[in-house]
Parts: C-alpha cells; structure tokens; sequence
C-alpha cells in the first residue's frame, strides 16, 4: 500500500484534452487555449473601474427612478381614497336630504289623513245626532 491520500496530485495521471468536443463545451476548455492565457478582451484598470462606474450610475438611476414611480403611485392611491371618502361623504349627505325629504313629505300625508279622518268623524257624528234628533 502506498501513502499517497487521494488528496494529493497525481501528476502523472492528468491527460489534456485537444478534441473538437473540449472545444465546444463550456466548462472544458482546450489545453491550447488554456496555454495562450488571456484573450485580446483585457482591459486596463482604468476601463474596468470607468465600466463598474457607469454601471454603479445606471443602477442608481434605475432605483431613483424607481423611487420616483413608487412615489407617483403612492400618491395616486392617496388622491384615489381622497376622492372616494369625498364621493362617499357627498352620497351620505344626498341620502340625508333625501330623507329629509321623504320625511317632510310623509308628515304632509300624515296632515292630510288625520284631517280627512276628523272630517269624516265629525260627518258621521253630525249624522247620527241628526238621526237621533229626528226621532
């Protein structure tokens, strides 16, 4: 038994991989790209922060913007329970009215009954003393 943990390098068991499939694939480069190192896409450390930058701004902006749509909605929704509380309040007040109205017009119909009724009570009256004077 050797000491070796199968933690250790094995050296001598690494194979490259130089076929048309290593290529193609994502995760597995090609030992010949692997030994150019870096691509032309370098960029210098000036670009690299001048891209985080212009970045860092676009993700401000989008939140302000944000803020600002949110802000927008907040007080539409505030002017839109405003107005319903008016709209409700001014039904409320149309209802009392009404019913003011109803109320005064059925005391009308009261009056009127309770006339007629006293009118035909005082008729029915004068007719029986009328009957009975008769006799």
């Amino acid at each position: 038994m050797e000491n070796t943990s199968e933690f250790q390098s094995r050296k001598g068991k690494i194979v490259p991989i130089n076929g048309d499939s290593a290529s193609k694939n994502d995760i597995i480069k090609a030992k010949v790209l692997e030994e150019k190192g870096m691509s032309n896409d370098t960029y210098t450390k000036n670009e690299v922060d001048l891209k985080l930058d212009k970045i860092n701004s676009d993700v401000k902006h989008g939140f302000e913007k944000v803020d600002l749509k949110l802000d927008q909605l907040k007080n539409e929704i505030q002017y839109s329970f405003e107005n319903t509380g008016i709209r409700i309040e001014k039904m409320f007040s149309d209802f009392k009215i009404e019913q003011q109205k109803e109320k005064e017009e059925n005391k009308k119909w009261l009056i009127a009954l309770t006339v007629g009724s006293l009118l035909s009570i005082i008729g029915i009256v004068i007719s029986i003393i009328a009957i009975l004077l008769q006799k």
